[in-house]
This record gives C-alpha cells, structure tokens and sequence, in this order.
C-alpha cells in the first residue's frame, strides 16, 4: 500500500476546521485511493517530532499539503518537500478560509478547492485526482522544474531504521 504524509494545521483556525476536514475529506479519500498514512500527531514513540517530519517528507510516496492559512508550518514542510521530491506533491485549499490568497511563491500552483463547511462535498474529486497524481510521472516541484539537473533525493537512504529492529 502506497503512503501518504498529511500537512496541514490542526485544530480550527480562520472559519476552517482541519481537524474536520481531515475525517470527511482527507482520509476517506485516501481510502478511497487506496492509501495510507497521516500527520506527524500520530506518532506514538518519544524522539524529536522533526526526525519524523523530514523522514515522511523524503519518504512519503504524496505529500496532501492544505494551504488554505498562512500556516508557518505547512509552508515550511511544503518547501522542504519541493526541496528533496521532484513529484508528487498535492495542494488542497479550502474556498471559504477567512484568510488571503495563496502567498505569491505559490500562486502559479494548482490546487483542489473545498468548501469548509461541507468538506465531503470535494471527496470523490479528491480521490480521484490523488489516484491520477500516483500514476503521473510529472515534476511538480518548482525547484526542479527550475533547476533541471539538479537530481531529487533518494527516498531508500533516508529511511532510518525502526525503533523495535533496533
């Protein structure tokens, strides 16, 4: 089964509950996809959080990042994603957000909208175009559609070995 690493905020912030928009849109429709994964909240072991952030950024076969706040965080693993994956990566944006547009770095990107108050309205949609984004071989980062030859690192090095192996 493929892996997905979900970023995103948590909790309900400028008239959007994450939390809510991952129940009734993200995970049904990775469900749907036939994938699995999640966010950084639900590792259970003790360690530094990050360690675990930057392994599933490398590692993640999609990155879903909901850019619909200006969220510090969500920018900040985006980047490090365009920075080490030349593929997919997929943006989300809820229509309703009490908040401004995307930053200007992103602006030329595409992303799936979904309206806040009815997030399961976008479900079939998102699961399809997850599906389509696992088959395509396109470079979405803007780092390496910028830089050509620079050569995306190899997710197979950077796994870290699990705590119970060790």
């Amino acid at each position: 089964m493929l892996n997905v690493f979900v970023v995103r905020p948590f909790g309900a912030k400028a008239g959007v509950d994450f939390d809510k928009v991952e129940k009734e849109l993200i995970r049904p429709a990775m469900e749907q996809a036939g994938l699995t994964g999640g966010t950084t909240g639900e590792f259970l072991q003790q360690g530094n959080i990050r360690a675990d952030m930057f392994e599933q950024l490398l590692i993640a076969d999609l990155v879903i990042a909901d850019i619909s706040i200006h969220n510090a965080n969500v920018f900040y693993e985006l980047g490090i994603r365009h920075a080490l994956r030349d593929k997919r990566t997929f943006l989300i944006k809820s229509s309703t957000a009490n908040e401004p547009d995307v930053p200007f770095d992103l602006k030329t990107d595409r992303y799936l909208a979904y309206d806040a108050k009815d997030p399961r309205g976008a479900l079939d949609l998102l699961a399809a175009a997850l599906k389509v984004s696992l088959d395509s071989q396109d470079c979405d980062s803007p780092v390496y559609q910028l830089l050509p030859d620079l050569q995306p690192a190899d997710p197979n090095t950077g796994v870290a070995v699990p705590a119970d192996f060790r």
